[in-house]
């Protein structure tokens, strides 16, 4: 039996500490998916914190046909799809020196080492950071979750495919579409 699935039977025998466990195992990755998707780091937060309150509270519903991971990013993304429909911010953007890992304190302007490089250089790497995540936050939601979900945290395409409820090849052609959109928005601001 799956980890995650114990936790999960023992969330719905009214076992808080296994909430914590699991929180500890998908909380960070489910933070990183809501702030890339809605581009807004205070938001994420919130939408991470609501889809375990969600989890908590729907244990007990919880069917086991695919992974409790798969579950929880389904939460996640119907949280942030209606947060963003809710407050119109599609558009909004974390700030760059906005702290991404907050363990370490590590903001996206401190991604890229910047040691080599002149200060012209790092201005337009930032420019550049920026109209990238401008161009993302331009795409039709059903083109940026899977790009988010699968090219930005890594899951696969039938995880992907199992949260959205599609087959994996209009996952595959999603993100064959949203990175083509990408390259001509990237491609027309210089």
């Amino acid at each position: 039996m799956d980890r995650d699935y114990q936790l999960l039977r023992q969330i719905q025998d009214g076992d808080e500490q296994a909430l914590a466990r699991l929180m500890e195992y998908h909380k960070e990755s489910v933070f990183r998916f809501a702030c890339h998707y809605t581009g807004n780091y205070t938001d994420a937060q919130e939408i991470a914190e609501e889809t375990f309150v969600r989890v908590y509270f729907a244990a007990g519903r919880f069917r086991p046909r695919g992974k409790v991971k798969t579950w929880i990013f389904t939460v996640a993304a119907n949280l942030a799809r209606d947060y963003l429909r809710r407050n119109k911010k599609s558009l909004s953007l974390r700030s760059l020196d906005q702290p991404i890992d907050k363990e370490h304190g590590v903001s996206l302007s401190e991604v890229t080492p910047s040691a080599e490089r002149t200060s012209a250089e790092e201005v337009e790497s930032q420019e550049n950071l920026r109209a990238a995540e401008d161009a993302i936050q331009a795409l039709p939601q059903k083109l940026r979750f899977p790009l988010v979900f699968c090219v930005l945290e890594g899951n696969s395409y039938a995880e992907c495919a199992r949260v959205l409820g599609c087959s994996v090849k209009t996952v595959d052609a999603r993100i064959y579409r949203a990175r083509r959109k990408l390259r001509y928005s990237l491609s027309h601001i210089r």
